[in-house]
């Protein structure tokens, strides 16, 4: 009779060990696949991050480069005349001469 009370006993103890690895196995599959998802969160994340820095600092820039010209008192060209001959340009009184 205890013999096989140690049986019993031995044979409820291995399988308690049996259920709680396949327990810990299942748990840890359950863990890395999370882990996994969330590596692909971050990652994507990272990237969005990435494009609106890039977005952000070009548009500073711009806006930063704007403002400043407006404060030097460079303002947009209304009349732009390319000047295509010089001996026509000196000789025309519509611009400066030298005295």
């Amino acid at each position: 009779m205890i013999k096989n009370l140690k049986i019993y006993v031995l044979g409820g103890i291995c399988g308690l060990m049996v259920i709680s690895s396949i327990y810990l196995t299942i748990e840890s599959s359950a863990n890395g696949s999370e882990f996994i998802n969330l590596q692909k969160t971050k990652s994507s994340l990272l990237a969005r991050q990435e494009e609106l820095q890039q977005t952000l600092v070009e548009s500073l820039s711009v806006n930063s480069l704007q403002e400043q010209s407006s404060e030097l008192g460079f303002n947009k060209i209304n009349n732009l005349v390319y000047v295509t001959d010089t001996k026509t340009v000196a000789n025309s009184e519509t611009v400066a001469k030298l005295p």
